[in-house]
C-alpha cells in the first residue's frame, strides 16, 4: 500500500465504520429516582466477547463447546470477524493489552490509503457496518410474537425453517413486532399502523406490549 493522502469522505467513513464495531458507544439510562443520566458503554466487539466468556466458563477461551443455539450465533459472529480482518490486516502490531482483531482494525483506521484501494476499502466498511448491526441484534434482539392464525395473503400458517444450529423447525408463518408483521411465506409486510385492523381481519389480539 503506497501513502497518498486519501480523500476524507474514504477515510471518515472507516473512521465511523471501526468505531461502530470496536469504540465505546453513548448509552443513556433511567436511574430508579426517575434521573435520565448518560453515560457510554462497551463496544459492540467487546460486549459480545465478554458475554462468550461469561457463558464458555474459565479461562474465556473462545472455542467451540456446548452453547445455547443464540450464541452459537455469537461465536460465529466473533469467528468471522476475527478471521476476515486478519487477512485484511496481517500484523496485529504490539500488543497493548486490547484483542488482535480491535488492534488490527485501529492500525487498519489509521493507514493512509492510495486511489487505488478506495473500492477495496469501501467493502471493508460495507462489511464492518453489518457486523455493527448484526452484533446489535444478538445483544438487544427484537422482541417477536407468533400470531397462530393462516396469512391473509397466502394463506399459510405454519413453515419451516432453520434455526442457528441448521435444523429444521416449524414456526407460525405471522411474526409480530413492535417494528411489523411478516409472513415468513409470502414475506407480505403489514406495518404497526395496520396492526388493529390485522388483528381484527385475523379475529386474533394484539399481543401485550405491541403497540407501546
Amino acid at each position: 500500500m503506497t501513502g497518498t493522502i486519501p480523500p476524507r469522505a474514504v477515510s471518515a467513513d472507516l473512521e465511523d465504520a471501526v468505531h461502530a464495531l470496536i469504540g465505546h458507544r453513548l448509552h443513556a439510562h433511567t436511574d430508579r429516582d426517575g434521573q435520565t443520566r448518560s453515560g457510554y458503554r462497551e463496544s459492540v466487539y467487546a460486549e459480545i466477547r465478554a458475554e462468550l466468556a461469561a457463558r464458555l466458563g474459565e479461562g474465556g477461551s473462545l472455542r467451540p463447546r456446548s452453547l445455547p443455539p443464540a450464541w452459537v450465533e455469537g461465536l460465529d459472529w466473533i469467528t468471522t470477524i476475527d478471521t476476515t480482518v486478519a487477512g485484511w490486516w496481517p500484523d496485529p502490531g504490539p500488543d497493548d493489552g486490547q484483542p488482535e482483531t480491535v488492534r488490527r482494525l485501529n492500525l487498519l483506521a489509521a493507514h493512509t490509503w492510495a486511489p487505488e484501494d478506495h473500492e477495496a476499502i469501501a467493502w471493508c466498511v460495507d462489511d464492518l457496518e453489518h457486523w455493527a448491526m448484526a452484533g446489535k441484534a444478538l445483544l438487544e434482539p427484537v422482541r417477536r410474537w407468533e400470531l397462530v392464525a393462516a396469512c391473509p395473503s397466502c394463506g399459510a400458517q405454519t413453515v419451516h425453517r432453520p434455526d442457528s444450529s441448521g435444523e429444521y423447525v416449524r414456526q407460525a408463518a405471522l411474526q409480530i413486532s413492535a417494528q411489523g408483521c411478516e409472513c415468513l411465506s409470502c414475506h407480505t409486510h403489514w406495518a404497526p399502523a395496520v396492526y388493529r385492523l390485522l388483528a381484527a381481519a385475523l379475529g386474533c389480539d394484539i399481543p401485550a406490549g405491541v403497540m407501546e
